[in-house]
């Protein structure tokens, strides 16, 4: 189970990546981010495929899907100097509250 949870990290990584660059690619008009975009895409869904394996589905695409909101919003914040209302933060706070409970109990 913690290999399970390790690729899951791994396919969120790349995930965050992938979103992450789909502001570079600037309408897929530039060629490299939109290779890494597209690269990263194929490796996390490929990776989230095996993990589902071990990890049932609403626990692990409640946990890729959180985890990678919340990393791309940090993402957008720091590096593009995207704005983020105090609403948005109880926002990402809602969706960890949510996917930690699920996780436990679900």
């Amino acid at each position: 189970m913690i290999v399970a949870y390790a690729l899951l990290g791994v396919s969120i990584l790349a995930e965050v990546i992938a979103s992450a660059c789909l502001t570079a690619t600037e309408g897929f008009t530039k060629l490299k981010p939109s290779l890494i975009s597209g690269t990263g895409y194929l490796i996390s869904y490929g990776i989230f495929g095996i993990v589902l394996l071990q990890i049932n589905l609403g626990v692990a695409y409640a946990t890729w899907s959180a985890v990678g909101i919340i990393v791309t919003t940090l993402t957008g914040y720091f590096y593009y100097k995207q704005r983020l209302s105090k609403a948005g933060v109880v926002g990402l706070l809602m969706i960890m509250t949510g996917t930690i409970t699920l996780n436990l109990f679900g």
